[in-house]
């Protein structure tokens, strides 16, 4: 392939080397070069188009992309048509993604033209989502390369996905009489939560005494149950293989796989057999959502993967360490297994005095026979918020009035006439450290229900890193509100002066913006002025 400056004429059927942006119209990189467009480069006098020349041997980037993605299996995963040399493969269903990273790196050694990326071994993948990326990264690559990838790919799968299967799983919790039995209670819930992200449940559970035998005689009947997996939780740690647990394992006719797990949070798992009962020995990490090596072992399970010495010792490369893990749940699985340890405060900033919309407050303007801040009231109240506030200043009392019967925080911001600043600041000094992330809501948005709420927080607690992130809805590429942040910007916030809010920070943080393209218009549309509240009536709010 070549790049070079053509005259429009000769430009035809080549590929366009670069974007060119026009009044009124843009012609994208990537572009085959028709006659139409050899006409309007003429006719907008453009005399030399960059473009992508192929040479002999050479095939465009998608039809390189489609013939390599046609010869991986996709028996249980699926991938649309090329589009600029890319190709995306997604799961199926709720499974795990295993490949030989050599295999990997093979495809990638081929040419620097053929890119061939993939998540995590053992990554585990809800419906939908990203498994790997085919990117053919020139406009052109050789056919011979490709043939090479080809040939790479009869050797063996590239990747392969092992679907999650139900199981029959039991606990066993062993206490002493001093401890608290919430804290049993706590273990069962996180245990229950772990299953159903698995799509399994908790078949039958038991609290015994911490006593030898009689842990050796729920072990028997629960293995004559017929139970594919049984859990056991000890009230202590499991010191070594003389300890309770692997002792009764043997016992009852048992082997011990293994003891110990390269992975921290982890160390302390036990993995053993029973005839066909696999038993875990649960570490003490696995009572708390945090992804530990007990969540890994279980998976694997999970997708009938044998857990063996070579597959547990294989978990040390990367074996989690970090507190955000290198091989976390997927976004759609994380919420229903990880239990906030922080919380998310709204609050809404409901203290100006609508000087654009005249001698009314805006604020108490009835929408459908509600005033319109006890209709946002509700909403927030409705939502997945751990907690709300309002800010209040101009006309308070009439404000506060009108959702006195609501389970909303008032907070009294004295200096409201200084502008919005004041009132984040109002808002930031009454957050206590439980709170890990703030929502910031203006007063006067109508449209916004609890359902955008509730997709701002669960996109922003799957994003990795939340608590520097600032996670903002748009509506065709209009940032809207209300807007999450995370605390690493509760400083900077603290600092704003005047009549200014958080939009001022965002060309600040660029990199930190996690922004979510909404369909609905309410994210960006409020009620500044008497014609706003008007349209917003006759529209039917």
């Amino acid at each position: 392939m070549k790049i070079l400056g053509l005259d429009p004429q000769e430009s035809l059927g080549s590929v366009i080397a670069q974007t060119y942006n026009f009044p009124g119209k843009t012609i994208s990189k990537g572009t085959f070069v028709t006659s139409e467009i050899v006409d309007y480069f003429k006719e907008v006098d453009v005399q030399a188009i960059l473009c992508a020349v192929p040479d002999n041997g050479d095939i465009h980037e998608d039809e390189a992309a489609n013939i390599i993605s046609n010869a991986i299996d996709r028996s249980h995963i699926y991938a649309e048509g090329a589009s600029t040399g890319r190709v995306n493969f997604k799961s199926q269903s709720l499974c795990l993604v295993r490949y030989k990273r050599d295999l990997i790196k093979e495809v990638n050694l081929v040419d620097e033209s053929i890119a061939f990326s993939i998540v995590e071994h053992n990554q585990l993948l809800a419906k939908n989502d990203l498994i790997a990326t085919l990117k053919i990264i020139p406009f052109f690559t050789q056919k011979k390369y490709v043939d090479q990838v080809i040939s790479i790919l009869a050797k063996n799968e590239l990747f392969k996905t092992h679907s999650l299967n139900k199981k029959k799983v039991s606990l066993i919790q062993t206490s002493f009489e001093w401890q608290k039995k919430s804290m049993f209670k706590a273990t069962s819930t996180v245990t229950r939560n772990r299953l159903e992200a698995l799509d399994c449940s908790l078949n039958e559970e038991k609290l015994i005494c911490h006593d030898y035998k009689v842990l050796c005689s729920e072990i028997r009947s629960f293995i004559g149950s017929g139970i594919d997996i049984l859990l056991i939780s000890g009230a202590s740690a499991i010191t070594d293989r003389s300890d309770y647990i692997p002792k009764a394992i043997l016992s009852e006719g048992g082997e011990i796989i293994q003891y110990g797990l390269a992975v921290d949070p982890g160390n302390l798992l036990l993995v053993g057999k029973i005839a066909k009962t696999t038993i875990i020995g649960m570490p003490g990490c696995a009572r708390s959502p945090k992804l530990n090596g007990f969540d890994w072992v279980l998976q694997l399970l999970m997708a009938d993967i044998p857990v063996v010495k070579e597959e547990l010792a294989e978990m040390g490369a990367g074996g989690l360490l970090m507190e955000i893990a290198s091989r976390p749940l997927p976004r759609a699985l994380a919420k229903s297994v990880n239990k906030r340890e922080k919380k998310i405060m709204g609050v809404i900033l409901a203290a100006g005095n609508s000087r654009r919309m005249g001698k009314d407050n805006k604020l108490l303007k009835s929408v459908e026979g509600t005033p319109l801040i006890r209709n946002i009231v509700i909403e927030m109240l409705k939502s997945d918020l751990d907690r709300c506030s309002i800010v209040l200043g101009y006309q308070s009392d009439q404000v506060a009035d009108v959702i006195k019967d609501l389970n909303i925080n008032l907070i009294l911001n004295p200096l409201w006439k200084e502008g919005q600043a004041s009132s984040l600041k109002a808002a930031l000094n009454s957050l206590t450290s439980s709170y890990s992330d703030l929502l910031i809501m203006l007063g006067d948005l109508p449209g916004i229900k609890s359902g955008h709420v509730n997709r701002i927080i669960e996109e922003h607690l799957s994003s990795e890193n939340r608590g520097s992130k600032i996670t903002i809805p748009s509506f065709k590429g209009e940032k809207g509100n209300p807007v999450i942040w995370g605390r690493s910007f509760f400083h900077d916030l603290s600092k704003l002066e005047g009549d200014v809010g958080g939009r001022a920070l965002f060309s600040q943080h660029p990199a930190a913006i996690n922004l979510i393209e909404m369909d609905d218009p309410s994210v960006v549309t409020d009620t500044d002025t008497p014609e706003d509240f008007e349209k917003l009536l006759s529209n039917g709010a």
